[in-house]
């Protein structure tokens, strides 16, 4: 009788604990009063479960800012460009992580690519983020998903941050070479970061400067530093990288471009499916988008995925022949 007793108290202060927390993260006043009875109700109708304390610290859901809201209407929840769990789903593969390997991912935006990602490999996954908008609704969704016990989120600065040396198996790497201001300090940091051997995948967009990237990224999170293939290419060998693969994602891109398009006419057909703020957003991103698709279509614009190693001699070598590319420009 003492265990039932000793159970049935442990849920009641276990439901009360969460009520009251829930109260302090939403701002609200707590009502004790209230709350006792509604878990007395619950406990009479045996909804509180066995499974309290396991749900105590879950987080209500965020409100995410309007901008978040029409990037995930268009691309998909947990995304803020366009993509597919099972193309993310590759990258461990396309990188060759050991199932103990310890991967470095810049920039997913938000947590769809590393849920993606973290399927399909069992190790650790450090992930850097520089939107400040996106990083606390992507801590958020690694939470939601359960990985924080081997997933890590810090959000940086592309043109400053500095990774530890050989600190990692892998890298990927998705937009950055097009909004960092000096690459030649992040190419130097990739290297650097990467274990002798290691594999990083660097997706980025390339082409000539044209005024119209200025309409093109008009909705991006900051101003677009497109450069063109063979410069970008340069960064890499000037501080060490093998090109093993250069790649050509501009037809898939394109494709999975306009299937977020269908996804947002599908959308739109709800009624009042968007406040005010969220349409905004989303007549905001679809007419930058129009001036984007159309640079990809005529190959003013292209998508690469470029497939890099490091070399397998010894680190303080590399890191002599990539020092003069961590210089400032002039």
């Amino acid at each position: 009788m003492a265990v039932v007793l000793n159970a049935l108290f442990d849920k009641r202060r276990l439901a009360l604990t969460r009520a009251r927390l829930r109260a302090w993260w939403e701002g609200a006043d707590f009502d004790e009063d209230a709350a006792i009875a509604a878990v007395e109700a619950s406990l009479a109708g045996g909804e509180v479960s066995g499974d309290a304390d396991a749900e105590l610290f879950d987080e209500p859901e965020i409100e995410a800012p309007a901008r978040l809201l029409a990037l995930c209407q268009i691309w998909g929840q947990g995304r803020v460009r366009p993509g597919e769990d099972a193309l993310d789903g590759l990258e461990p593969a396309r990188i060759g992580l050991a199932s103990d390997a310890t991967l470095a991912f810049l920039s997913p935006g938000l947590a769809a690519p590393i849920l993606a990602i973290a399927r399909a490999h069992p190790g650790r996954i450090d992930v850097f983020e520089w939107r400040e908008e996106a990083i606390e609704a992507l801590k958020y969704g690694v939470r939601k998903a359960k990985l924080d016990d081997r997933v890590t989120v810090t959000r940086i600065d592309l043109d400053a941050h500095v990774w530890p040396a050989g600190a990692y198996d892998g890298l990927l790497s998705i937009d950055d070479f097009a909004y960092v201001g000096f690459p030649p300090h992040l190419a130097h940091q990739l290297i650097k970061c990467l274990k002798p051997g290691a594999c990083a995948v660097v997706e980025a967009y390339v082409g000539p400067p044209t005024p119209d990237l200025a309409t093109a990224f008009a909705s991006s999170f900051a101003e677009p530093q497109i450069r063109a293939r063979g410069d970008l290419l340069k960064y890499f060998e000037d501080v060490g990288f093998t090109l093993e693969a250069d790649e050509d994602l501009t037809g898939e891109f394109i494709d999975l471009a306009r299937q977020g398009f269908k996804r947002l006419e599908a959308a739109l057909t709800q009624p009042a499916a968007f406040d005010v703020s969220t349409a905004r957003e989303l007549a905001w991103e679809m007419e930058a988008w129009r001036m984007r698709l159309k640079l990809l279509g005529q190959r003013r614009l292209e998508r690469r995925r470029l497939i890099l190693r490091r070399s397998s001699e010894a680190p303080d070598a590399v890191a002599s022949q990539a020092a003069n590319a961590n210089a400032p420009e002039g």
